[in-house]
């Protein structure tokens, strides 16, 4: 039994990254709230993202990471 949930486990994490995450998921999780991931994408400089229909909007969870990991800086010289 434990090597079955150690194989489901495994299977998870490799389709982590293809997970849909919501607005409300970003900002529940990473603290960007709605309001910011809206105006971001009206200005294209935010996440990539999923127009799913005219209202429904999704990122992929690989995706917004690698966009957070590409936010960081080391000082406030870089830009």
């Amino acid at each position: 039994m434990q090597r079955v949930t150690e194989q489901t486990e495994r299977s998870t994490d490799d389709h982590r990254g293809d997970y849909l995450l919501s607005r409300d998921d970003i900002q529940t999780q990473y603290g960007l709230t709605r309001r910011w991931l809206e105006l971001a994408a009206l200005r294209g400089d935010g996440p990539p993202y999923l127009r799913i229909s005219r209202r429904l909007v999704r990122y992929r969870r690989a995706d917004f990471e690698r966009w957070l990991a590409n936010c960081q800086r080391t000082n406030t010289a870089d830009q």
